[in-house]
């Protein structure tokens, strides 16, 4: 069993924990207390390190350009799709336009149809930010330049007042967004480290987390009322302070076919220090050859979410299995990793 040994330094998160666990993954570091709206902050800056090998598409040598380069065409920024942007109190980089109209696909690929309303149709158009934004961390300092080699492009989403959004934390926040933007509030649930269903139901009815030992329980605090969007992101903060790359893997359906993988699919680690890493889009050939637009936030400290690439030639990368998915600044992904997030309403 895994226990956060990171809630320690997040007592003071949501005035809700009285004693530490432990957890197998890097601890987040100096967990802020969450407002009714966190707030983030952008700045410049690198701090690059070598990946490990990547395999670019057939077609890399002619695909689109990197994202420091391309040309914003314009979107307006849709606040009832993508809530955070209507939010009060909040602080993220501007969007300027979609992940589609960033990234075209590789010549000889198109875009796999998704499914009106789904996860991946959502992503398909998720808000990102101009060109020559850094990623940051949650106390707004520089990360990776807008320029770093292995970054394509960065969402345009707020990281948190907190040390929480963090590698699997990445998944749930955009997973969640979604859910909610949907009005799917039913199907909000996740699981803690300690096995417990974090429903968001209970949330909403004026329940709140309590630690006792190693262990955390469910209290009620309050009385129940109409749910806001300050009200949801204080229940993720919540959330991603009791998960990890565990309890997501425990938590989500196990992909066996890696032709049925689709967008709003990931791969997670629950060895070693974890990660996980968002299929946010996928192209196919007409012979079958796949590629696909991955997004992450690496762990420790919390980050931007944003758009990897293989160098500067493509953000696209190559899906061949059985071979591994190989991509900067991470270990290798094998498909016995790759996980989908089935709706999962409260007992």
């Amino acid at each position: 069993m895994y226990y956060p040994d990171h809630a320690v330094r997040r007592i003071a998160v949501l005035s809700l924990f009285v004693a530490a666990v432990c957890c197998k993954h890097e601890p987040k570091r100096g967990a802020l207390p969450a407002p009714e709206s966190s707030v983030t902050a952008s700045a410049t800056g690198s701090n690059s390190a070598p990946p490990p090998a990547s395999s670019l598409p057939p077609d890399a040598g002619t695909a689109a350009a990197p994202a420091t380069t391309a040309e914003p065409r314009g979107v307006a920024p849709d606040g009832q799709r993508y809530r955070w942007l209507s939010a009060e109190n909040l602080k993220f980089p501007a969007p300027t336009d979609s992940l589609e109209q960033r990234f075209p696909p590789p010549p000889g690929y198109a875009r796999v149809p998704v499914l009106p309303k789904s996860f991946g149709e959502w992503l398909r158009s998720l808000p990102l930010a101009a060109p020559d934004t850094p990623v940051v961390t949650h106390a707004g300092d520089p990360l990776f330049q807008p320029n770093d080699e292995y970054v394509a492009a960065v969402v345009a989403i707020d990281v948190g007042a907190g040390d929480l959004q963090q590698s699997a934390d990445a998944v749930v926040r955009l997973h969640a967004e979604w859910l909610w933007s949907t009005d799917q509030l039913d199907a909000l649930n996740y699981r803690s480290v300690t096995k417990l269903d974090l429903p968001f139901s209970r949330w909403a009815k004026g329940q709140r987390l309590l630690a006792s030992g190693p262990n955390v329980f469910w209290v009620v605090k309050s009385k129940p009322r109409e749910p806001t969007y300050a009200d949801f992101r204080q229940y993720i903060d919540a959330v991603m302070l009791w998960t990890n790359n565990v309890s997501l893997a425990a938590r989500a359906t196990h992909v066996t076919d890696p032709a049925a993988l689709v967008a709003g699919d990931f791969f997670v680690q629950a060895r070693g220090k974890g990660h996980a890493i968002l299929v946010l889009d996928v192209a196919q050939k007409p012979t079958g050859e796949r590629v696909a637009l991955l997004g992450q936030a690496l762990q420790s400290p919390a980050q931007s979410i944003h758009v990897m690439r293989l160098g500067r030639a493509t953000a696209w990368f190559s899906l061949r299995p059985p071979n591994p998915v190989l991509t900067p600044r991470a270990d290798e992904f094998s498909w016995a990793e790759l996980e989908r997030l089935e709706s999962k309403r409260a007992p």
